[in-house]
Parts: structure tokens; C-alpha cells; sequence
């Protein structure tokens, strides 16, 4: 939900596209409200690596995995940037059919034998010269990882690119978990990538790159501030126990009625972040 940030543009469904010197994308054909035109599966190698790391390889979709398989050529490892289903249900199958293990801050996304995720690890494959800072970035879920990706060591080479999943996406605005999300971590989140991610490329979980990470963080955090100062402009001339119903009424006079459940778990979400200021 939100503002359009940039016009779509997008290649043919399982295709390898470069996106940057060690970065390129397959999108998978699963379109939808939640995955926009598909889930962005991010191939991690340099010109010449003879081995790569695939970043999300999506649901379990059996063209898809075998395609990325294909386009990825020796995959080394697996790395989730969220648990949720159009990111991670492909993984085990995809380990299956590539023979690379699976790592994610949730161990129970991890493959046997595979340690968890840390915040701040760089994680680093024989025949693959980028290296990959993971940064724990919890909001949209518990588990959410950003992965800096490096053209080499981090801090000494290039960073070309922030792969962000579900955190942020490359049009509109994204859905927290109402089940393990946190709006407050979210915003501390946000404001993290806008810090670090200025004129660094947007590799996002959905939708198309975009040149300035910084930029696309901060019309989040605008877009969040700008739906919980209605919610206090309502609590304020309605009552503190206005119902949702109405609430959702008065914010969202205009809002298509497909979008009225994401709007109220939108706003679910920002009451629950209200109250433990509060509290």
C-alpha cells in the first residue's frame, strides 16, 4: 500500500538479468498483490566465479527452482532473507537440487549441520569473490535479514548493493507481521538503511531496483509517521476507543476494497506499537 516510488520495468519471468558487476536476478512467475510481479531470487557471484549464492530462492516452484538452478550454475550456498513462503518454501527443494546448504537467522529454516545467521557476520564461499555482510533488520518479521553485498571484503571494496527482502520493496509500501512483526524494530530498521544505504543500489525482495536505498527508507518512514499521527487525529476528535471500523473509515476514506484488510492489519499493527509506547 502506498505511493508508487518508481515505474515498473521488469524482464521476462526466468531469465538471468544483471543487476550489478555481482548481482543478477530471476523473477519468478508467481505474481500477486503481496509479491507484485514475483519474487526476486538474487544470483551472488563475480565475472569468472565458478560458484555462486542464491539469496531467496523463492516458493516451491518446481520451473523456477530448476531454472535458477540452471542460471546459478554451481550454487555453494543458500541464504533467506525471511521465513515467509514466497521467499523460503523453495529452499529445501532448491538444496535438494543443488547440494548447497541453507542458512537463515530462523534455525529452523537452517539445513542439518547449518548454524543460524549472526548480525554482523560476513559471510564469505571458496569461488565466490563477493562477500555478504548480514545485518539483522527485524520489523517486518522477527527473522528479517538485510545482506550488504560487497564486491569484496566489506569496508575495503565496493558495496554495490543492499538485498532488503520483504523489508523494503521496490513499489509501495510493505505489510508488517501481525503474528512476529514490531513496528518499533521496523522504524530502527529503516532508519539503519536509510543511514547506510545513501547511493547504495536497492535490491529488493519484489519489484524493480532502485539507485538510492536511503531514499526509498525514508519515504517509509514518512508513510508510517504519516498513518500514526492520523491514528492520534482520530483518538483525539473520536475517542481513545474509537473501533477500527470507524478508524479505518476515517484514514482511509479513498482505500480500494481489496486493500480494506491490509489497511486494517496496517493499522492493528501501528495501535499495538501506540500502546507499548505508552505502556
Amino acid at each position: 500500500m502506498g505511493a508508487k516510488l518508481v515505474a515498473m520495468e521488469h524482464p521476462a519471468y526466468s531469465q538471468l538479468r544483471p543487476v550489478t558487476d555481482s548481482v543478477a536476478v530471476v523473477l519468478c512467475p508467481n505474481p500477486g498483490y503481496a509479491a507484485l510481479e514475483g519474487t526476486n531470487s538474487w544470483v551472488i557471484r563475480a565475472a569468472g566465479d565458478p560458484r555462486s549464492i542464491v539469496i531467496d530462492p523463492g516458493p516451491e516452484d518446481e520451473g523456477h527452482l530448476n531454472v535458477l538452478g540452471a542460471k546459478a550454475s554451481e550454487v555453494a550456498l543458500i541464504l533467506l532473507t525471511h521465513r515467509h513462503y514466497d521467499h523460503a518454501d523453495g529452499a529445501q527443494r532448491f538444496r535438494q537440487l543443488t547440494g548447497a546448504p541453507v542458512r537463515a537467522f530462523d534455525p529452523s529454516y537452517c539445513s542439518t549441520g547449518q548454524t543460524p545467521l549472526v548480525d554482523g557476520e560476513v559471510v564469505t564461499v571458496d569461488g565466490v569473490t563477493p562477500q555478504i555482510e548480514v545485518v539483522y533488520s527485524p520489523g517486518h518479521t522477527s527473522d528479517s535479514a538485510t545482506f550488504f553485498i560487497w564486491s569484496g571484503v566489506p569496508h575495503e571494496s565496493n558495496l554495490e548493493g543492499i538485498i532488503t527482502g520483504d523489508t523494503i520493496a521496490g513499489r509501495h509500501t510493505t505489510m508488517i507481521s501481525e503474528t512476529d512483526g514490531d513496528l518499533g524494530q521496523y522504524l530502527q530498521t529503516l532508519h539503519m538503511l536509510e543511514e547506510r544505504g545513501k547511493d547504495v543500489m536497492l535490491l529488493p525482495g519484489h519489484g524493480p531496483e532502485g539507485k538510492d536505498l536511503s531514499a526509498y527508507a525514508r519515504k517509509y518512514i514518512d508513510r508510517r509517521q504519516h498513518r500514526i499521527d492520523q491514528i492520534k487525529d482520530v483518538q483525539a476528535r473520536l475517542g481513545e476507543d474509537v473501533d477500527l471500523k470507524t478508524m479505518i473509515d476515517e484514514m482511509y476514506d479513498d482505500v480500494d476494497p481489496v486493500l480494506r484488510h491490509a489497511a486494517e492489519q496496517s493499522t492493528r499493527v501501528a495501535l499495538r506499537y501506540l500502546k507499548d509506547q505508552q505502556a
